[in-house]
C-alpha cells in the first residue's frame, strides 16, 4: 500500500482524508520539515496561493525551502490555488517572479501548482506511488536543519533574476544595498554593475515590469 507521512497540522486542510480516499495509508506525525513525506528523498511543502505570497513577503519562504532542500534530495513546494488570482492584493510582481526563479533555478526546489485540495491529494499520491513502486523507497522523516540567514535569503531572491546567479546577485546587492532598490532600478542603473550589460539589464527590467499573464489567460485570448 502507498504510504504517506503527514504533518498532523495538515488534517484541517482535508488533504489527508482525500489521500485515504485514493487508497493511501496516512501516518500522522509532528514533522519539523515538510508537510508530506513520500520517500527517503522526496518531501512536499503544501501552501495555498495566499500562504505562498504571505510567506514570501514575511521572509519565511526561503527559510522553509532551504530546510526542505537540506533535509531531502528532491524537495517539492506544492501551491494549492493559482497565484495570479491573488496578485491583485500583492502587487509586487518582481518579488514573486524572483522567488519562483530562485526556488526552481538556484535552489533546485520543484514548484508545482494545482487547482484545489483534491488535485493536491492526487499529486501527492502520484508522487508517493511513483517513489515507492518504481524506486522501492519508503517515507523517511529527517531532522530539522538550520534556518537561512537574512543575507542568504536576500541572495536567493536576487539570484532568481534572469541570467543573474549567486555571484552576480552578491555584486548587485553590494552596489544597490537592498533587493528593493535592485527591483526598482532602470536599465541604465543596472548596467553600472560589472557583469550587467545592456541586453541583460533589458531582460531583467522586462521580467520585472511586464504585466503578469497566466497560460490560461493566453489560451482564452487566442
Amino acid at each position: 500500500m502507498t504510504e504517506v507521512v503527514v504533518d498532523h497540522r495538515e488534517v484541517v486542510s482535508g488533504v489527508p482524508s482525500l489521500l485515504r480516499e485514493l487508497g493511501a495509508r496516512v501516518r500522522l506525525r509532528n514533522l519539523s520539515v515538510a508537510d508530506y513525506v513520500v520517500s527517503d528523498r522526496l518531501a512536499i511543502e503544501r501552501k495555498s496561493a495566499r500562504d505562498y505570497l504571505s510567506s514570501l513577503f514575511s521572509g519565511r519562504l526561503f527559510d522553509q525551502a532551504s530546510r526542505l532542500r537540506e533535509a531531502y534530495e528532491r524537495p517539492v513546494i506544492l501551491i494549492q490555488g493559482y497565484l495570479e488570482e491573488e496578485l491583485e492584493e500583492f502587487r509586487n510582481f518582481a518579488a514573486i517572479w524572483g522567488s519562483l526563479f530562485s526556488l526552481s533555478v538556484d535552489m533546485g526546489v520543484t514548484v508545482l501548482q494545482v487547482r484545489d485540495g483534491r488535485s493536491a491529494a492526487e499529486a501527492i499520491f502520484t508522487l508517493a506511488r511513483r517513489e515507492q513502486e518504481e524506486r522501492g523507497s519508503r517515507p523517511r522523516i529527517r531532522p530539522k536543519p538550520r534556518m537561512l540567514s537574512l543575507e542568504e535569503r536576500q541572495l536567493f531572491l536576487v539570484a532568481g533574476l534572469p541570467s543573474v546567479g549567486s555571484e552576480l546577485a552578491e555584486r548587485l546587492l553590494l552596489h544597490f544595498r537592498t533587493p528593493r532598490r535592485i527591483f526598482s532600478a532602470g536599465e541604465r542603473e543596472l548596467t553600472r554593475v560589472p557583469g550587467i550589460g545592456r541586453k541583460k539589464a533589458r531582460e531583467i527590467v522586462r521580467v520585472l515590469d511586464e504585466e503578469f499573464r497566466s497560460s490560461r489567460q493566453r489560451l482564452l485570448e487566442e
